[in-house]
């Protein structure tokens, strides 16, 4: 779709979900433009070097992502007005591993702005931390009152 004209990715957007509508259609959307995910996916999973990484209802994905590399690609999304910027732009350093030759522990440690010494040596476990919210990140906790959250951001990493 990224090579399609804007309108004509609109148009196309719009059938599709008219046919899912009316057909009752699952589809699975393999992209890399988040703004397409964002309007054609109820659903969205993040996947880094092959695996999975947080998954989610789309809408609170996009609105409280809680996996450090999500919230990298959410902050890069260009938003033109700056009046409408609520987040800061996360830089992401680093060259991608190889799939081939994956890093030990988490596989986005050594570009990862919150890396702490588990994420080197531990693979994250991939669980539930809300009802249907599933992130693969030590870092990711669930309070007391059920939300999940990134650990630190109530102290010095800011609102996600």
């Amino acid at each position: 779709m990224s090579a399609l004209d804007v309108s004509i990715r609109a148009q196309i957007l719009n059938l599709l979900k008219s046919l899912q509508e009316e057909l009752d259609l699952t589809y699975l959307t393999i992209a890399h433009d988040l703004a397409v995910v964002y309007q054609a996916c109820d659903v969205t999973g993040v996947m880094y070097v092959g695996r999975l990484v947080e998954l989610s209802a789309s809408e609170e994905l996009y609105k409280r992502p809680l996996h450090p590399y999500t919230r990298v690609l959410l902050s890069a999304i260009p938003v033109p007005d700056p009046k409408l910027r609520s987040r800061q732009r996360i830089p992401l350093v680093g060259e991608i591993p190889s799939a081939l030759d994956p890093p030990s522990g988490c596989r986005f440690h050594p570009r990862c702005p919150y890396a702490v010494e588990t994420c080197k040596t531990d693979d994250p476990e991939w669980r539930e931390v809300e009802p249907d919210r599933w992130v693969a990140c030590h870092l990711v906790e669930t309070g007391s009152d059920g939300t999940a959250f990134l650990n630190g951001d109530r102290d010095h990493l800011g609102a996600p």
